[in-house]
């Protein structure tokens, strides 16, 4: 974040519900849906470079870009890991036989909220702009989840 100058947009992504699927079907499932979530944040088409931010949290960093720039992706991200189905057996992948709002027996549908922030005036400095992503974020949770707030 040091390294972070000029016009730049910081996204948090929290897993929804992530708590309930540790309580369900245990902290092995859990560490699954959160590799799960990462290998969708690090596809090589993203602007966005990915972060463990901690817990069920990530962080996306878009150095020279701001959220007039950002906010599709970002949609695009979180439509991504709602479409997919995570396979209980396998460990995640994604189903094309199973239709919007299906699942299979074993398979679990995850979604994230997401809430971004870009640096500017009031927030010049790496430590407010993720200050405010998280703001962001937590009104996209109380919005009522699965979907992408802008600071």
């Amino acid at each position: 974040m040091r390294q972070l100058g000029g016009r730049y947009a910081i996204a948090m992504v929290d897993v929804d519900h992530f708590k309930l699927f540790n309580d369900r079907y245990g902290h092995d499932v859990g560490d699954q849906v959160l590799r799960f979530v990462a290998s969708r944040l690090q596809q090589p088409a993203l602007a966005g470079r990915p972060f463990r931010y901690g817990g069920e949290e990530f962080c996306l960093l878009y150095g020279g870009r701001g959220l007039d720039e950002v906010s599709q992706e970002l949609e695009a991200v979180r439509a991504d890991i709602e479409a997919c189905r995570f396979d209980l057996r396998h460990g995640g992948r994604r189903s094309e036989d199973t239709g919007p709002g299906e699942n299979q027996p074993d398979m679990l549908s995850i979604t994230v909220s997401i809430g971004a922030a870009q640096h500017g005036d009031s927030l010049n400095e790496p430590w407010t702009v993720l200050k405010a992503a998280d703001k962001a974020l937590y009104d996209a949770k109380h919005a009522g989840r699965n979907r992408v707030s802008l600071a």
